[in-house]
């Protein structure tokens, strides 16, 4: 497989994984945030431009956050590198570059999701029709999801897939994990903020699907530290960090010249092994601290799979 396939349908998958995130996340940080009446809407809104990691972008062309700045900045603004415009433009330019690869059957779903984007994000989208939209993206994520597990043989091309989307699903469960409570709840009385906590830990499980299947495992109230131990490190959670990082270590099996990246996914796993759950969910400093670091190690490991398998970028004169 040449190198510069390989690249196109990693990124391919990346965007992907980012578009379906980035619309479930939308929609459900927006219902969430009818049960906080009170919440100013710069507080209610700027945890998402966090959790997306956009905060330099964003405050480079706004001084403040509202629900229809906040959600347009995220789906068509050509400014943020990481709207779901952008994202749809990517995806049909790697595409372009690697269409033999994939059936039939597929290339054409990822094609209508592209032009459904475009011409949604073309027509306007609205408060009344939002939700509409973001369903509609991510229902059309799962049946390309589904194509890809179904009809793509399994090959060097599907394990790419599979790596690219396991990064980009860790990094979402980190940034998920990491919204400060502060932001909402720094004048709320401790009654107040403990029933907020439970609101975000709540919202945490929603915004990566795993709510449901929190209550049949953990089977526990929604907590702090249930919501930490099941999304970091349940072993068969799809959204979950080692379920990730464990899966991606199997693709790379696959693959010669893959001592350094294995190297970088076992030094995540080993910081896994090695978290205080009780702690992360006690101190939000020393959350962070957690998860800022395994979001750099997960950047240390895409590096490492473009330096490994990827072209190396063209110098620019």
């Amino acid at each position: 497989m040449l190198s510069r396939v390989a690249e196109n349908v990693f990124w391919l998958s990346r965007y992907l994984e980012r578009i379906e995130n980035t619309a479930r996340l939308i929609n459900v940080y927006g219902q969430s945030l009818l049960d906080l009446p009170d919440v100013d809407d710069h507080d209610g809104w700027m945890p998402l431009i966090s959790i997306s990691g956009l905060d330099e972008q964003y405050q480079q062309y706004f001084d403040r956050a509202s629900e229809q700045q906040v959600t347009a900045f995220l789906l068509s603004d050509e400014r943020n590198p990481g709207s779901i415009r952008n994202a749809a433009v990517a995806i049909r330019n790697n595409l372009r570059s690697s269409r033999d690869i994939f059936p039939k059957q597929m290339y054409e779903k990822i094609s209508t999701l592209y032009r459904y984007i475009n011409q949604q994000l073309a027509n306007g989208v609205n408060l009344a029709n939002r939700r509409r939209f973001l369903d509609a993206i991510s229902r059309q994520a799962l049946e390309i999801s589904g194509a890809v597990h179904g009809t793509l043989r399994h090959d060097q091309a599907y394990k790419f897939m599979r790596m690219a989307c396991y990064l980009e699903r860790a990094d979402m469960t980190t940034r998920v994990l990491d919204v400060p409570s502060s932001l909402l709840a720094a004048d709320k009385s401790a009654g107040e903020l403990s029933a907020f906590e439970n609101r975000h830990w709540s919202g945490a499980l929603q915004s990566l699907s795993a709510t449901q299947m929190y209550r049949r495992h953990v089977r526990q109230p929604v907590s702090a530290e249930g919501c930490l131990a099941f999304l970091l490190n349940d072993e068969q959670l799809p959204g979950a960090c080692r379920f990730c990082l464990v899966r991606l270590n199997r693709c790379l099996e696959s693959f010669k010249n893959n001592d350094s990246v294995r190297a970088t996914v076992l030094q995540q796993l080993e910081k896994l092994d090695q978290v205080d759950i009780s702690r992360l969910a006690a101190d939000a400093s020393a959350r962070h601290q957690f998860l800022d670091d395994l979001q750099l190690g997960l950047i240390e490991t895409d590096c490492a799979i473009a330096a490994a398998y990827f072209p190396p970028p063209v110098a620019t004169a």
